[in-house]
This record gives C-alpha cells, structure tokens and sequence, in this order.
C-alpha cells in the first residue's frame, strides 16, 4: 500500500506532467504562428507594389498617384497645338516594368503627329489609329506641360483627370510609374 506522502508526489509528478504537455502544445502553437507571421513577412516584403504617378518636375510632388499592375494601359488626350485636331495616345506598363506607347488616335497628319509606318493603321470613329506601337517611351516617363488654352484629358482604368485645370496646369509634370519595396509599401501605411 501506497503512504499518503508517496501518493502526493506521485499526484504532483502527474500534475507536472500535464502542465508540461500543455506548455509543449502551446510552445508547438507559438512556433507555428511565429513562423506563419515570418512566411507572410517574407512574402510580403518580396513583392513589389507598383504606382502610376503624376509628378511635379519642379519640386517632386506627387500631384496623383493610383496603383498599376503589370499589362495596364493608361491614356491622355489632348488638341494638337498646330494642327488644331484631337489626339488620343495610349500607353501600356508592361511585365517588365517599361511603359510603351501603343496607339496613337489622330484626326489628320501633320506637324509633330505620327506619320512612320510602324505598328497597324485603321480608321476608327474617324480617326486614324496606328496600333501596335510597342514603343519603349524615352526615360520611360511621359514629360509635358498642360496648358489651359485646351482641353486635356489623362484615363486610367475608371479615372479621368483633366490636366488642363489645378493642380496640373501650367506645371512642368512627369507621368511615370514608381516601384515600391515592401518595406517603402509599410512605411507608406503610417504616413
């Protein structure tokens, strides 16, 4: 027969026995959410975020700015200074990260107006319209300063900016699209 004090240790041994399987448990619980948050974390700061902006050349201020993804295409519109016509020009950011001229909508040809015969020509709505353009843009931003004395427009998926009133007009602006790291991605969240 068992004495009362060798039944308390052996009922104290049992108890320590559990708690230690259930620290165990928690500590298996613990390290499978530390090395979920690390696996999120890392995935997280892999991938790049990749923003279309409209900047102010003379002191870097964003003046817009949307998320783009990868094939996205994005456009302008505006009257041709000399020739007095529409001109629609459409670009794409393309998988490796380039934006390309794509089409270009115009109503006549004339001075500073497409005329090479590159890409595929139609008419559409009576336009000419010169497709397939596939032409890398120079510093792969788009640089022009809108004017107030006509109007000009900027697309992109459901947005229409009109760059031809504030904050755009008469600024010296860059369309380009920035790339940000997921640590800049974080520290854009608590700005």
């Amino acid at each position: 027969m068992m004495s009362s004090n060798s039944h308390d240790r052996a009922t104290n041994r049992k108890a320590l026995l559990s708690s230690n399987a259930f620290l165990k448990r928690f500590n298996w619980i613990l390290l499978i959410i530390l090395l979920f948050i690390l696996v999120a974390m890392v995935i997280f700061f892999s991938q790049s975020t990749y923003l279309l902006q409209i900047e102010k050349v003379e002191n870097g201020e964003i003046l817009w700015e949307e998320e783009i993804e990868k094939n996205e295409w994005f456009a302008h519109e505006y009257i041709h200074s000399v020739e007095k016509s529409p001109v629609i020009e459409k670009f794409k950011f393309d998988s490796s990260g380039k934006i390309l001229t794509m089409e270009s909508w115009t109503k006549s040809f004339g001075a500073g107006l497409p005329y090479e015969r590159k890409g595929t020509v139609e008419m559409i709505d009576g336009y000419f319209v010169i497709k397939d353009l596939n032409k890398p843009i120079h510093d792969n931003k788009l640089l022009m300063q809108p004017s107030d004395l006509f109007p000009h427009k900027f697309y992109f998926k459901d947005q229409e900016l009109t760059l031809s009133e504030e904050p755009f007009i008469k600024n010296v602006i860059e369309i380009k699209v920035n790339e940000l790291s997921g640590f800049e991605r974080l520290t854009n969240l608590f700005n």
